[in-house]
């Protein structure tokens, strides 16, 4: 089955070291006798990084950091061998957090500067407020 993980690296890991991660990440999925796509950078600069490391700030703190490298990769493995691949993830410890889901959008389909599309306000119809007359 075809599946996309999303996963955040420490962001005091050089570019070397997160090249490892990935490595082995594709291979702990080849030893599991799946296949996996090169991970790619989720957050660059045009992507919408906040700096020219390519780092993500977070909305709060994941395991006492502030920031990371997200990276993104596609990959084939039966349903079977998932929760081991998780539970191998989850021991990892330059991995901050993962996501894996099995229906996704590919990433190089969206646009790379695509902006949400403005709506025009809706005029909401005025109605009568009710009174409360007592008698």
């Amino acid at each position: 089955m075809l599946y996309e993980i999303t996963y955040i690296l420490k962001p005091e890991l050089t570019n070397e070291e997160q090249a490892a991660v990935n490595s082995k990440v594709a291979g702990l999925i080849q030893s599991l006798e799946g296949t996996a796509n090169p991970a790619e950078r989720t957050f660059s600069v045009e992507r919408g990084g906040t700096d020219e490391n390519n780092l993500r700030k977070f909305a709060y703190p994941i395991k006492h950091y502030r920031q990371g490298y997200y990276y993104t990769s596609t990959f084939e493995l039966a349903p079977a061998k998932l929760k081991e691949l998780e539970s191998i993830l989850q021991r990892e410890a330059d991995i901050l957090r993962f996501l894996i889901v099995k229906d996704f959008i590919n990433l190089s389909e969206i646009p790379v500067e695509s902006k949400p599309e403005e709506s025009e306000p809706t005029k909401s119809e005025e109605k009568p407020a009710k009174s409360s007359k007592k008698d």
